[in-house]
């Protein structure tokens, strides 16, 4: 006796198909979310590798750390721009700069995955013409610790740390994060008006959604999410200006790790 082989119907065929189709928007879903992720731990690892260089340095040389300016002190500052007729920072910049050998000369661990600017092209570099819509480097040090400009901005006087014993709370203080600076480069460290007023002096990019990402004195890195509705964020921390008045929690946050332990 032949049996027939059952075939399926047509119903059952569209709820195949409709399973799939969910499980693949699903699939596009998610994968934005993995691909952020990524991104910020690739984020963190160059802050990392930064953290680790400062303190190589400071082991190197008698337990003092290398300079957070970009050049107001060319003999140790972590990045040397301190050149004529600067318009933009290029290779030469971090390969002057006292980080370079101890991130094994690699320009990558400078830029973030989420830095939207690109990489000025060699020409440009070349001949030390990099506009401003290009970036070589996102990443800035504290500039109350070593011998930043912090103390220009209401910060305690005596916070200009060169050594680690020196730093109260090292697990609490941050050491870099993601800067931009509307003027084509970041510009000597990262800092914000300390008195409480709300004023930031320089901008932390945007560019994460929801988060700020920081590598901390002792070593350890942070993702931060933030208060502030993205809008708010972008709004803020684009403008095309220092001294951006914004008070609120996510600056309180902020100026109490700057240097903790020291007000």
């Amino acid at each position: 006796m032949l049996h027939r082989r059952r075939a399926f119907t047509i119903v059952e065929l569209l709820a195949v198909v409709a399973i799939i189709a969910v499980i693949i928007s699903l699939l596009l879903m998610a994968i934005p979310q993995v691909q952020r992720q990524s991104r910020s731990t690739l984020c963190l690892t160059n802050q990392r590798q930064l953290s680790v260089g400062f303190m190589m340095y400071k082991d190197d040389n008698g337990g003092r750390f290398m300079g957070v300016d970009t050049g107001i002190h060319p003999d140790w500052d972590w990045v040397n721009s301190a050149l004529p007729a600067f318009t933009g920072e290029t290779m030469l910049h971090l390969e002057r700069g006292a980080m370079w050998t101890y991130v094994g000369a690699v320009k990558e661990v400078y830029k973030s995955p989420f830095d939207p600017f690109p990489y000025p092209l060699e020409s440009q570099m070349n001949a030390g013409t990099a506009p401003t819509e290009t970036r070589m480097r996102t990443y800035a040090f504290n500039s109350f610790i070593s011998d930043g400009e912090g103390p220009q901005w209401n910060g305690p006087q005596n916070w200009q740390v060169n050594q680690l014993s020196k730093i109260p709370q090292p697990s609490n203080t941050i050491l870099t994060t993601l800067e931009y600076d509307h003027r084509g480069y970041n510009m000597n460290g990262f800092g914000i008006d300390m008195s409480g007023n709300g004023i930031w002096i320089d901008k932390i990019g945007p560019w994460h959604p929801q988060h700020w990402n920081f590598s901390m004195v002792d070593g350890s890195v942070l993702s931060q999410r933030y208060q502030a509705t993205t809008e708010q964020m972008e709004y803020n921390m684009t403008k095309a200006q220092n001294n951006v008045p914004w008070p609120g929690p996510d600056y309180e946050w902020l100026r109490r790790r700057l240097a903790p332990g020291m007000f």
